[in-house]
């Protein structure tokens, strides 16, 4: 029974069952409240009638002193009659009224009491009538007068009388002590009555409450039996479900109320979870054997990997994989895992042959359990035993038996592991047979290429013994025409042996006349080739002096004239200024002439040298395309560099002379090309050379002329009325150079149609060194050194003015070794410009003397020195301690720069010479000195990355600092200075970008690299490119990276001095500029300068880039459009900045493009642009346009 209700109890919903239990609750309160108000009333209604009687009890006695008090104000007064005694009883009389009157009112409700109250009445009215009257009266006589006293004491006695009597005031006073006697006998049993209704409701309430919690505790137990003990064990099986255990059993699912509905919805998640984590488990364990199935390399490795992945997997013991062989029709033990071989068990079987070949014949899978003790034994290293079950499985491939695989485990396949291994065994059976075909594929493509060498072989030993075989039969040919030729002269000679013998004699006086002119001719041959040896001797001495005494003279004429034309004084008039820039122009012109020439006699002297190395062909394609666009875009022609399909990556060549032959053949296209188009093509020609083709449309050369313009000063056109300039040098020296890296240059042209030049070089440069012996002369020429000049006056101890004199030992000094007294002093003032003192010397001993004598910064030493020259200098400055380490800068007339770099010169300049040369020159000597050091600072919030940086590029010489935040960085950076900043991104606080900004807004520029951890979005590598160009990527190679990108900046001295920042200009300084292109080196570049113009550069990739930035980015004052960018081009950008309008119609714009036809400015114009500058980007006309457009402060 009470299962049934317990049952029953169990299914009702659990809304029922907290309606059962609060209907309980509910019945107890009321049933306790309603009992505590009934016993409340009961007893407020039994203490009003206690205070009721309390009150009636109280008013009897207070009527009884009321009545005493008149009986005695009575007596007084009849004894002393006064005015005042008279009033007391009065007084008295009234009370007593007044009393008797509020008793009979309190006694209304108290039918007992009212009756006494009512006699007590009754007698008070008598009273006045048989005692009081009297008694007054005998008072007033004994007022007026003496009273006898019989009669005073008949009066008195009839007074006692009557106050003993019925009607006197003592039978009122014992009526009221009955009157209180009863309600005192009342007023107790009101009170029993109360105490006894205190108890019971006491007893009540006590018995209420135990019921309560009766009921509380029968509702807790069942909430907590049919509720919430159900409720828990679901919440702890569901997180054991979540948990991944699925070994949970579900109770309750029989159950009607909401514990059966979980328990069966909870069974259902249990069952998808399951199902779920065995689908997982199979697509994971098929996907490893995919992944390292796709690594084997032949099929054991695949054997041993597949059975090395499933073994552990599937908890088997032991597996084996046997591989069908289709000639022999068996199935052979290809790998094991776990397998211990044995003498009666065979590694082989038929087709039906046990359970691998039945299984291999049916192609279906065989599950074999329980399994016999003695069929197959797992061993381990502390025992061995039997499986449970034995799983074979067959692989199949597009229904060709590829293998069959066989698994024993100690527990059962159950229904997870089954499907895995029906999975995987369609994935087993692509990957064997592609591994198949690969192999097979393998052995093809090796007998191939093997059969390909032995065919090569055989050709080549067939054309050999053709070789041999067509010699021999031209050989014995000839032998046979000799013969009969011999046999015919020998008849002839017989009969002519006789006339002969007097001609021999003749003859033989003949031939020694001949060989005395041969030997005179001989003799004449070797005097002549000692003329040529020192006309060349002569011929370089001469080159190299001429080099000396034009480019000296020259170099002070161009750096003189360049300073004019700047005219930074501004004490110059237009006409001055374009009169130097004239004499610059010139100078630079016949410097190219100079160079053209000394060029060709190098190669003629074989002087030239060959820097022979690895160049990649398509960067030669790309700088081609780079440095010839404009030119095309210029005189309006179609340009292309292709390179065609087969051609090799690279060529050993030197990249220096082939870009020199490349450039001049270019060049001649496009001068002698007026219109139509200029092709270059590179392709491969046999033997594995590059061959590069260079066609134009232009005016063609004659057929004559086709050889003659390969020799110097030769042109096609040689009349004093050609149309086109030119020395007639560059095809000469390009020839020379061709020969000298192993090639050939020739050309094919039809006037009027355009002309091909067409180089040809070797892949491996093996031609280079017999090209360069081709190229020199007969007769080598030696070196020739100045020779010291004996007779030479002494100079005076000062050569020039310098700061010998006040040398302070705290300023920087540079020492300057230049024979030639005018560019001397124009390099004292140079350097002096700089903030260093300077010292001068005219000849190599002197200068040696100085640098000595001295602590100097820097050298800049010339060659060509009167006495000891510049190679001894640094010879001799190279053996002492004091001097080695000094900094040794060449500027010479002599092209000799490698071997000043063999005998330790930081730097080479060729005269003649710019300013900006010199001053690069001495930006080298100052990042060479031994004085400065080099400091770098690493930013990384992490500590343990900070320290691998730092270990990695420390080295002696270079001190290295580091900071964990951006804020800390700024500070150091203000600090003090820095060569190289190595920036993380991710930092606290100020992030890697704000820091760059601040760097830009404190103006400290620093080489910066990039150092980040995560892949960067084209959005942050464009916002970055506006600072650096070096970024590096933590990864395998970072290191090596990031040492190479610091390297460059800590000892690459171009790189330092183009890194040293421009003065602001004060007109753009502060000023806002959006750029706009979306090629990232001319964002970095243009960037870079006008941030070092102190101009604030915001960046955008494309037109809708732009559009947004100026939407997020007030203040912008000017913009620098590209033309062509994806997404939206720059017409359409500057459209729709000009469809805003308001202030964006007098926003200026400045179009930026490398399309320079006639139409393009006008195009420009009308999408908006306010003014138009074509590429490449002339950097003083965009400062200067910038300016002019700028709205004024």
């Amino acid at each position: 029974m009470t299962k049934s209700r317990s049952t029953w109890l169990a299914d009702l919903p659990a809304q029922w069952k907290f309606a059962i239990l609060l209907s309980l609750m509910t019945a107890f309160v009321l049933v306790l409240f309603t009992g505590n108000i009934l016993a409340v009333r009961e007893s407020d209604r039994a203490q009003a009638e206690a205070e009721e009687l309390v009150d009636i009890i109280n008013q009897a006695n207070l009527t009884a002193r009321s009545l005493n008090r008149r009986q005695i104000s009575l007596i007084r007064m009849i004894f002393v009659r006064s005015a005042a005694n008279v009033q007391v009883f009065e007084t008295a009389s009234q009370d007593a009224d007044g009393y008797i009157q509020k008793l009979r009112d309190r006694t209304q409700t108290q039918p007992v009491l009212r009756t006494a109250a009512d006699r007590v009445a009754s007698l008070n009215d008598r009273w006045p009538q048989q005692v009081g009257s009297p008694m007054v009266a005998l008072s007033e006589r004994v007022g007026r007068g003496p009273v006898p006293s019989s009669e005073r004491e008949e009066v008195l006695e009839n007074f006692l009388v009557a106050e003993t009597g019925m009607s006197g005031s003592r039978a009122v006073v014992a009526i009221l002590d009955q009157l209180s006697a009863s309600a005192g006998a009342q007023l107790k049993e009101r009170r029993e009555a109360l105490d006894r209704q205190g108890d019971l409701l006491s007893i009540v309430n006590a018995v209420a409450l135990v019921g309560m919690l009766l009921v509380s505790i029968i509702a807790f137990y069942l909430s907590r039996r049919f509720i919430t003990r159900p409720l828990r064990h679901m919440a702890e099986l569901m997180e054991r479900l979540a948990g991944h255990d699925h070994s949970i059993e579900v109770p309750h699912l029989n159950r009607g109320d909401e514990v059966g509905i979980i328990g069966r919805a909870l069974n259902v998640f249990k069952e998808m979870a399951i199902t779920t984590y065995d689908n997982d488990w199979v697509k994971s364990g098929v996907a490893s054997v995919s992944s390292n199935l796709q690594r084997a390399e032949d099929f054991r490795s695949f054997a041993a990997s597949l059975l090395a992945d499933l073994a552990p997997r599937l908890n088997a013991g032991v597996g084996v994989f046997y591989a069908f062989d289709e000639e022999k029709q068996e199935l052979g033990l290809l790998g094991s895992y776990g397998y211990k071989e044995r003498r009666h068990v065979s590694t082989s079987y038929r087709l039906g042959e046990g359970l691998v070949g039945q299984c291999g014949m049916e192609r279906k899978p065989i599950l074999l359990t329980p399994v016999p003790e003695d069929y197959v034994r797992i061993h381990s290293g502390t025992g061995e035993a039997s499986p449970r079950t034995v799983f074979v499985l067959p692989i199949i491939a597009k229904d060709r038996l590829l293998g069959v695989l066989e698994m024993a485990s100690f527990e059962a396949f159950s229904g997870r592991r089954q499907h895995l291994l029906e999975e995987a065994a369609d994935i087993i059976a692509l990957s064997l047979d592609n591994l198949a075909r690969a192999l097979r594929t393998r052995e093809l493509l090796d007998q191939s290429q093997r059969q390909a060498a032995e065919l090569r072989a055989a050709e080549e030993e067939l054309r050999v013994q053709q070789e041999e075989l067509r010699t021999t039969n031209e050989q014995l040919q000839q032998q046979s025409q000799k013969l009969i030729t011999s046999e015919e002269e020998l008849r002839v000679q017989a009969q002519e042996l006789q006339s002969s013998n007097d001609e021999l004699r003749t003859n033989s006086d003949a031939l020694n006349e001949q060989k005395t002119q041969l030997e005179q001719l001989q003799a004449e041959t070797e005097r002549k080739a000692e003329d040529l040896e020192r006309a060349n001797q002569y011929k370089s001495q001469f080159l190299a002096n001429m080099s000396h005494e034009l480019r000296t003279p020259l170099n002070s004429l161009l750096i003189l004239s360049q300073d004019l034309a700047e005219n930074h004084t501004g004490n110059l008039d237009a006409d001055q200024v374009e009169a130097a820039s004239i004499i610059f122009s010139s100078g630079s012109n016949l410097l190219r002439l100079i160079n053209e020439i000394l060029d060709l006699s190098k190669i003629e002297a074989g002087k030239m040298d060959v820097v022979m190395e690895p160049v990649s062909i398509p960067a030669i394609g790309q700088r081609m395309e780079r440095n010839f666009r404009h030119v095309a875009q210029e005189k309006d022609l179609t340009f292309s560099v292709s390179i065609s399909e087969g051609t090799p990556q690279s060529v050993i060549t030197d990249d220096g002379k082939l870009e020199q032959i490349t450039n001049n053949l270019l060049g001649n296209a496009f001068k002698f090309t007026a219109e139509g188009a200029v092709r270059v093509v590179f392709s491969a020609v046999a033997g594995g050379g590059l061959q590069v083709e260079v066609t134009d449309s232009g005016i063609g050369i004659p057929a004559e002329k086709l050889e003659t313009i390969f020799e110097a000063f030769e042109q096609v056109d040689s009349s004093t009325r050609r149309q086109f300039g030119g020395t007639g040098l560059g095809l000469a020296i390009s020839r020379s150079l061709a020969q000298l890296l192993g090639g050939t240059i020739d050309v094919r042209s039809e006037v009027g149609q355009g002309t091909t030049f067409r180089l040809v070089l070797p892949a491996s440069g093996a031609g280079a060194a017999e090209g360069a012996a081709a190229a020199a002369p007969v007769v080598a020429a030696q070196e020739i050194r100045p020779q010291p000049q004996a007779s030479r006056p002494p100079r005076p101890a000062v050569f020039v003015e310098d700061d010998r004199a006040v040398l302070d030992g705290k300023t920087p000094c540079i020492l300057i070794v230049e024979d030639d007294p005018i560019f001397a002093r124009t390099l004292v003032g140079i350097v002096r410009k700089k903030g260093y003192q300077a010292l001068a010397a005219g000849d190599g001993e002197s200068g040696l003397a100085l640098a000595r004598a001295h602590k100097v910064r820097g050298i800049l030493l010339d060659v060509m020195l009167p006495g000891m020259d510049g190679w001894t200098v640094i010879e001799e400055l190279k053996k002492t301690h004091a001097t080695r380490h000094i900094p040794v800068h060449i500027v010479s007339a002599l092209d000799e720069a490698r071997k000043g770099r063999d005998l330790g010169a930081v730097g080479f300049l060729t005269k003649p010479v710019t300013a900006e040369d010199l001053s690069g020159a001495l930006s080298v000597l100052e990042h060479f000195s031994p004085d400065r050091g080099r400091r770098v600072l690493i930013v990384d919030d992490d500590a343990d990355a900070r320290f691998a940086v730092h270990k990695l590029i420390a080295r002696e010489g270079t001190e290295v600092a580091d900071a964990g935040s951006g804020e800390e960085a700024i500070a150091m950076l203000q600090k003090s200075a820095f060569d190289c900043l190595v920036l993380d991104l991710g930092l606290p606080g100020m992030s890697g970008f704000e820091v760059l900004e601040h760097m830009t807004a404190l103006n400290l520029h620093v080489p910066v690299v990039v150092y980040s951890g995560r892949d960067l979005t084209s959005e942050e590598s464009l916002r970055l490119r506006g600072f650096t160009d070096s970024i590096v990527i933590k990864g395998a190679m970072s290191k090596e990276r990031l040492l190479d990108e610091v390297s460059l900046f800590l000892h690459s001295v171009q790189d330092e001095a183009k890194a040293v920042p421009a003065a602001p200009d004060g007109d753009l300084e502060g000023r806002r500029v959006l750029l706009v292109d979306d090629d990232m080196r001319n964002i970095y570049a243009l960037a870079k300068i006008l941030r070092g113009k102190g101009m604030e550069v915001i960046l955008a990739q494309d037109g809708v880039k732009a559009l947004g930035q100026l939407d997020e980015a007030p203040g912008i004052e000017i913009v620098l459009m590209d033309i062509m960018m994806p997404v939206m081009d720059g017409y359409e950008a500057m459209t729709e900045i000009r469809k805003r309008g308001g202030a964006f119609t007098q926003l200026p714009i400045i179009a930026l493009t490398a399309k320079a036809m006639k139409d393009d400015r006008q195009k420009c114009l009308e999408a908006g642009a306010s003014d138009y500058l074509a590429k490449p980007i002339d950097v003083p006309r965009l400062l200067s346009m910038i300016r002019s457009w700028l709205p004024k402060r």
